[in-house]
Parts: C-alpha cells; sequence; structure tokens
C-alpha cells in the first residue's frame, strides 16, 4: 500500500511542540496497524512571516495540493505579527484555496478529563458541530470609510449614531445558495453515518439577519425533505449557546454559519475538558483536508513544555480516519482514553504535572500494548 502523504506545518508557539507528539503518536498507530506515511515539514507561518514578509509562500497550494492531507499545529504570534497575517494567509488562505468548506468539531468527552458540568455525565455527551468554513462574515469584504464617502452615503441617515461618527466600518457576509446547501447537506449525510439519534440541528439568527439567515432556514427545511429518517430542528445562536450547557445529551450534530460555528465550537470544548482536549478538521471535497486542534499557538506558554498536546493527537486520529484508516484512529482514541483515563500522566491545565513529552510518550506507549 501507498504512504499516505502529509504535509506537516508546526506553526508558531505551541504548534510546534504538539504536532511532534502528535507526529510520534501517529506514527506508532502507523507501525501498529501497518500504515505508512510520507511526512514532509514545512516552517510556514507567523515566524516565517517576520524573516520573508509571507506567511506562505507564492507556490504554498500549488506544493500542499499534492498532499493528500495537511497536519496543521497552530499559527499566530499576537505580540509580534498582525492576527491577520497568520489566520489570514495561513488558515484562511488554505481553506479557501482548497474550498475546505466543513469545520468538524468532535464532541466527545473523554472519560477522565476535567468536567464541569455538575449537573450532566460526561458519558452521556457524543455529538459533532459542523462549521460552513468558507463564507459569511469570514470573506472580509468591506472597509472602514470616512462619513462623506460614496461608499456609505446611503447609510449614515440609518442611525443618529452613524451621523455623529468620525468612521463608518463595513463587514460584508456572503452566503451563497450552493454554499449553505453544501454544508448542510454534509451534516444530514453524516448524521446518518453516526450512530446516534440522526437528529439535525441548524442554528441562525433569522429574527435580525433576515436576508442571509432567512435564506440558510429555508434551504435548511428543503435539504431536511431529502433526509426523512433523520429528525431536525432549529434554535437561534443565542438560545442553542444556552442548550450547549443546559442539556448537551439532546444533541448529535450541529450544523451552523461561519462565525456561529466558530464561537460554538469553541463552547463546544468546555464539554470535552476544554481546548487542549479537542480535535478539529477542515474538510474539502476536491482537494486536501486540513487537520488542525482549535487551541491556537498559545505563545505565553510555548517553551516551557507544558502545553497538552491530546487535541493535536485526537486530531490526527481524526485525520487517520478520514484517510479511511480507521483501526489505527481507533488505536490512537483507545491509547489516549486509556491514558487520560488512568490520570497518572497529565498535563497541568488537566490537573496533572506531567510536560507535552511525557504525555506523548505514554500515549505511544499505551498504543502498543
Amino acid at each position: 500500500m501507498k504512504p499516505h502523504k502529509i504535509a506537516v506545518i508546526p506553526g508558531d508557539g505551541i504548534g510546534v511542540e504538539v504536532i511532534a507528539e502528535g507526529l510520534k503518536v501517529l506514527q506508532a498507530a502507523g507501525q501498529k496497524a501497518g500504515v505508512s506515511f510520507d511526512l514532509e515539514q514545512f516552517p510556514w507561518g507567523a515566524g516565517y512571516w517576520l524573516e520573508h514578509k509571507v506567511a506562505l509562500p507564492p507556490d504554498a497550494l500549488d506544493i500542499l495540493g499534492r498532499f493528500d492531507a495537511i497536519y496543521l499545529g497552530a499559527v499566530g504570534l499576537p505580540d509580534q505579527v498582525p492576527e491577520s497575517v497568520g489566520v489570514g494567509q495561513v488558515v484562511l488562505g488554505i481553506r479557501s484555496g482548497f474550498d475546505q468548506f466543513a469545520n468538524v468539531r468532535p464532541v466527545q468527552p473523554v472519560g477522565g478529563c476535567p468536567w464541569y458540568l455538575q449537573h450532566r455525565k460526561s458519558e452521556d455527551i457524543d455529538f459533532v458541530v459542523i462549521r460552513e468554513a468558507t463564507e459569511g462574515f469570514y470573506c472580509n469584504i468591506g472597509g472602514r470609510y470616512a462619513p462623506a464617502a460614496a461608499e456609505v452615503a446611503d447609510i449614515i441617515p440609518m442611525r443618529p449614531a452613524f451621523v455623529r461618527s468620525k468612521e463608518i466600518a463595513l463587514q460584508t457576509g456572503v452566503f451563497s445558495e450552493f454554499g449553505c446547501r453544501r454544508v448542510i447537506r454534509y451534516a444530514f449525510e453524516l448524521a446518518r453515518r453516526r450512530d446516534g439519534r440522526k437528529r439535525v440541528t441548524s442554528t441562525t439568527k433569522s429574527n435580525a439577519l433576515t436576508h442571509a439567515m432567512g435564506m440558510w432556514d429555508q434551504i435548511f427545511e428543503q435539504v431536511a425533505g431529502e433526509y426523512p429518517d433523520c429528525e431536525h430542528e432549529w434554535a437561534h445562536v443565542d438560545a442553542l449557546a444556552m442548550r450547549f450547557i443546559t442539556n448537551p445529551e439532546r444533541f448529535d450534530v450541529v450544523v451552523a454559519s461561519n462565525l456561529f460555528g466558530d464561537i460554538l465550537t469553541d463552547l463546544s470544548a468546555v464539554l470535552v475538558g476544554g481546548l487542549g482536549f479537542a480535535p478539529g478538521g477542515n474538510l474539502s471535497e476536491t482537494g486536501p483536508s486540513m487537520f488542525e486542534p482549535p487551541h491556537g499557538s498559545a505563545p505565553d506558554i510555548a517553551g516551557k513544555g507544558i502545553a497538552n498536546p491530546i487535541a493535536a493527537i485526537l486530531t490526527a486520529a481524526f485525520m487517520l480516519e478520514c484517510l479511511d484508516e480507521l483501526e489505527a484512529a481507533g488505536l490512537i482514541r483507545r491509547a489516549v482514553a486509556l491514558v487520560v483515563e488512568a490520570g497518572e500522566v497529565l498535563t497541568p491545565d488537566a490537573g496533572g504535572t506531567a510536560t507535552t513529552e511525557q504525555v506523548g510518550d505514554a500515549i505511544a506507549t499505551m498504543l502498543q500494548q
């Protein structure tokens, strides 16, 4: 069998540290399951920008397009590089470049992880949040204008505060019928494949964002009609955020637009013990998908050896699953579960004293047993 070609971008801050442990466990799982990898690392990110004034070289997408998947650590050095550089050029650049339309965040707590909801049991929680990842307000369309600018001439009279302002900023969200339908349909297809209740929950704010969210709601009902074997429901995003905390066990698959999904996925990380336990991936139908733990570069703890690598390790398992290497993915998840449940080798964010490397070693060792 040909090896899977994986492009590795450790990135910045703790990204370098957690990806090293993710690769350690990935290769251990491959050896156990008979899966091989052709790994190539690239130094792109905010640190690369400091030297080259670009976070990605001009031919980056051409290079990455030759790989089966992309394994990204984290990008960003907020005290040194504008956040628009790391996120805009690397994360959003790759997502849009390969049309990675579905940001997928599994919400399945590992036994023994930090648990913050005393009124619910962690073993009852098992759902997935699907975030549309290429449209909405992240298209970066708009600008900042003086009140006399022609671009805001029709806007100024709308509110007294606009008239009194020295500057007006416009941030335009773009929602396409195809983009909405595609990600909603993916959510229903995923619900069919899961062992859960086959329920899809959509969230919008159509009482305030009438044009875009109204279209999303309409498309959701149309797509739901194509899946009579699946339940479907809808909630405003503010109400859904509350329900994530009050009764998260009711959910199976949740689908949301880019901005709302961004907020809800970080909220859902609370339900798996924090961002240090939360895997994620950006899926494409036409090019390589990119898999990244969503915790960010955390430069305040970079180099201290205390970053939790479990999110990066579970992200590697998710990548294997999407590459149809189900045995290897299962081996990683089992090893993570056993180490976390034992509670002896955990980083400080999970109540332990272990280092990043020690956690990776423990999981790799457990995987071989």
